[in-house]
């Protein structure tokens, strides 16, 4: 991939999409197949993932699916830990195994309606990370702190970011 984006840097401009339809209730099929690189699909062939969302009861659900920011927590645990191992591996940090909890906290005020001055986003979120090794505990804090900076998904929550949206009617 470096020697990809040295050569051709448009290959550094890349589109991971994914796409959806209702299956009803609360619930929703989604499609992830395509892994775009300077307008070029480089997905393997074959490619393709399919993930169902619900909500819980208590938010009108069967919770038969792990719901939206749970996927958003879940997609947090897999970017910080692919993140720290490629970074124990480059780093030459020795682990044994990488855990990490999140926890995003809502005021339901807000995601209901019942406060207008509640955001109905998340009011904060938090991750631990637990590291076990024989690597130097300084070098495994080095991996950490690099994810810290770097993790795509950790940055996607947390920087401002461009949103685009349109619909079609009809």
């Amino acid at each position: 991939l470096l020697d990809a984006v040295a050569e051709t840097p448009e290959a550094a401009n890349v589109q991971f999409r994914a796409s959806s339809k209702w299956l009803g209730g609360t619930q929703t099929e989604v499609q992830v197949s395509q892994l775009m690189s300077g307008g070029t699909d480089i997905a393997r062939e074959g490619r393709s993932f399919t993930l169902r969302v619900d909500e819980p009861p208590q938010l009108g659900g069967t919770d038969e699916y792990p719901n939206p920011v749970e996927y958003l927590a879940a997609g947090l645990c897999g970017c910080l830990t692919a993140g720290i191992a490629t970074n124990a591996a480059l780093f030459g940090t020795e682990l044994d195994a990488i855990e990490i909890d999140v926890e995003v906290n809502f005021d339901l005020h807000g995601v209901l309606g019942l406060n207008k001055e509640t955001p109905s986003g998340p009011l904060d979120l938090s991750y631990n990370v637990r590291l076990r090794g024989p690597g130097a505990p300084e070098a495994m804090q080095r991996t950490k702190e690099t994810i810290d900076r770097k993790s795509p998904v950790a940055n996607a929550i947390m920087l401002p970011l461009a949103v685009h949206t349109q619909a079609e009617i009809g």
